[in-house]
This record gives C-alpha cells, structure tokens and sequence, in this order.
C-alpha cells in the first residue's frame, strides 16, 4: 500500500499543476528574487520590504491559481492566463529591487555621447518636442499612450491565453525576461538616463505637451546613478534604463506576439505612436530605440530556440 505521505503528495498534485516551462520560469524569478536580496543585503541597501512581499505573495497565488484551474476546473486557457500574470508580475517585482539596489552606478553616465549620435541621425530632443506643442491634443495621447506600456502586455498575456497560443505565450514571457537582464546589464556597463537630464525644454512646450517631469526632473534621475536612493520603495520606482530602450522593447513585443490575431493591426497602429511617444517623453534618445530593437531581435531568436515548437506526428 502507498504511503499517506505518497498520497497526500499525489493529492497534491492533482490539486495544482504547472506546465514544465512555466515552473521552469517560476524558479527563475525565485533565483532572480533570492540574487535580489542578497545584493540588498550586500549593498547595504534599505528596503521597504513590506510592498514588494505582498507582491511576491500575489504572484505565488496567482501561479496557484492557475495551476489549480487548469487541473481541476479544467479551464487551461484561464490557467495560461493566471500563470502568465503572476511570471510577467513576479518577474516586475524582483527585477526591480535588483536595479535599485545597483544603485550608484560604477561608470559615468554616456548621454552626450548619445545626444551626438542622434544628432548625427538628424534628432534632436528639445526641437522635436517644440514641434510637438503646437498639436496639444496629440500630445495628450501620446502621453496616454506612453503609460500603456504594462497594460499592453497583461492584455497579450490574455490574448494569447484566450486564443490558446501556448507556445508563443511562453515566449512572449521568456523574450521579457531576456531582454531586461541584456538590457540592465548594458546600462550597468554605459549608463544614461535620457535626454532630460542634460537637455531644457522651455517651460512652455513642457507644459503644452504635458510631458510629467519638471527641470528637477532630470537632476533626481542624475542623483540615482550618483547616490542611488535612501530607500527601495515601491514610490521612488521609476525607469532609469535608457540605452537599451525598454519601451521600445515593450512596444516591439507586444506587436511581434500579437501577428495573426485580430488585435494586431489595432496593437500596431498604438505602437507605431508609441516611438515619437518614447523619444519626446525625454527618458530617451533615438538610438535608445535602434538598440532597443536590436536586443528584441537578438532575444526572439534565443526564445525560439529555448522554446521549440513540438515535434509533429
């Protein structure tokens, strides 16, 4: 006879299930998490743990759900969904102590290196946001749709789960995981923080395109790389990675993951804003956006490789 133990673990199982990729990228964000507290501790960096617990906690429940939905409600592309969530939430939420607590950075900040290169490109910030203020309806849904960035990604994680597009939702999710980590890790190297911090706008265009920083803005951005911040909070979490562009990154995904469906061409035409969204909102320069794309590219091309179509019959 089984053993209770044996027992209770197969009930157990029965109760919650996880695909192989899923758990695989769980016990990532677990590892991620655990580097996260260890460089803190390291670094001898105060955190507001509090905040970022109970949004570990969510994402546990989150997968738990899911696992229990798709084996015993037997409602698999809700379990996608629910799962999906709580690896793109986890992964957020980890990722974000890790760069904060990198904080000062080793090596100077390159933004006139990159100012010249753009102009070398025919870009230049404070010229295209001039433009940009004499069309103050425009520039209002530019800024809505800059902030769209996170909503667009929960929304193909749904997509994708609701069209049940298994593998390239795991893809989608592993191609996000990739390209962070690339796009971190060279910002740690070169760092920059955008035109902003080293460029003015007049008062008046920032306040006719309703860009939400002020002249200070770039100056906090500048003491993050220098000093780092006081305390990791939830409300001091900003974007600070600008070379490689991630909202590039973020616009790219969404768009790339969605072909076939019938929001691709709605996703695209929002994207397609989302590039003189990202360069006049001032966190980046234009060959933020090319490096972006270039991370992007390499990552799909790993994640296809890692995630393989299975083999047909």
């Amino acid at each position: 006879m089984e053993s209770r133990a044996a027992m209770a673990g197969q009930g157990s199982n029965r109760l919650v299930r996880l695909l192989p990729i899923e758990a695989c990228l769980l016990w990532f964000i677990a590892l991620i998490g655990v580097l996260a507290l260890a460089l803190a501790l390291t670094m001898q960096r105060q955190v507001n743990w509090p905040p970022f617990l109970g949004g570990y906690v969510a994402t546990l429940g989150l997968a738990a759900i899911g696992g229990y939905v798709r084996q015993v409600k037997a409602a698999p592309r809700i379990a996608l969904a629910l799962v999906g969530a709580a690896i793109f939430t986890g992964f957020t939420a980890v990722s974000s102590i890790f760069i904060f607590a990198l904080f000062p950075l080793p090596n100077p900040l390159i933004d006139p290196a990159l100012i010249q290169a753009d102009a070398v490109l025919g870009y230049h910030w404070p010229t295209a946001v001039a433009w940009l203020a004499q069309y103050p309806g425009f520039a209002a849904v530019l800024g809505y749709i800059y902030h769209s960035s996170l909503v667009q990604i929960l929304l193909t994680i749904v997509l994708l789960a609701a069209l049940s597009r298994e593998i390239a939702l795991h893809r989608f999710l592993l191609v996000g995981i990739i390209t962070l980590i690339i796009a971190v890790a060279i910002w740690w190297v070169i760092p920059s923080v955008g035109p902003s911090a080293f460029q003015s706008i007049p008062e008046a265009d920032r306040l006719a395109t309703g860009l939400y920083f002020d002249p200070t803005y770039g100056q906090h951005l500048k003491n993050l790389v220098e000093v780092g911040p006081r305390q990791i909070s939830p409300e001091v979490i900003t974007g600070v990675v600008a070379f490689p562009s991630y909202h590039m990154i973020m616009a790219l995904m969404v768009v790339w993951f969605s072909r076939g469906t019938f929001a691709f061409l709605p996703l695209t035409a929002v994207n397609t804003a989302m590039v003189p969204a990202t360069l006049t909102h001032g966190g980046h320069h234009l060959v933020d956006l090319l490096a972006g794309l270039a991370v992007f590219a390499l990552s799909v091309w790993l994640a296809s490789r890692l995630i393989r179509e299975p083999a047909r019959v």
